[in-house]
């Protein structure tokens, strides 16, 4: 009866963390290659458009994304897009995770 329950317990630990990571790594995941795209096919729009790009992107994918955490670089014929931002997961009441994601989009011209 006890080596069920503790089978039981570990196996809602795991369900519980697969039902809290797996939507957050599905939203990173679209968010990259969203930003990725982004970096592809807009080359000439500025810095500004770009990051409010970003942050649109981040709203739909439901990402929690502050402004000061993107960043857009040009050098010579590449453009690199950054963005990071953490989310938090609790597994058990009262213990947090966090965990920090980040993107990278780099295109030539």
């Amino acid at each position: 009866m006890i080596k069920k329950l503790l089978k039981l317990a570990v196996f809602l630990f795991i369900a519980n963390g697969v039902y809290q990571v797996g939507p957050a790594t599905l939203h990173y995941v679209k968010f990259k290659d969203a930003v990725g795209d982004l970096a592809l096919f807009a080359q000439k729009a500025t810095d500004a458009d770009l990051i409010d790009r970003v942050m649109s992107l981040a709203a739909e994918s439901s990402i929690p994304l502050e402004r000061e955490y993107v960043q857009v670089q040009r050098q010579g014929n590449s453009l690199l897009i950054k963005a990071a931002y953490v989310e938090t997961f609790v597994f058990f009441p009262g213990s947090k995770y966090s965990w920090e994601f980040d993107v990278d989009a780099r295109a030539l011209r």
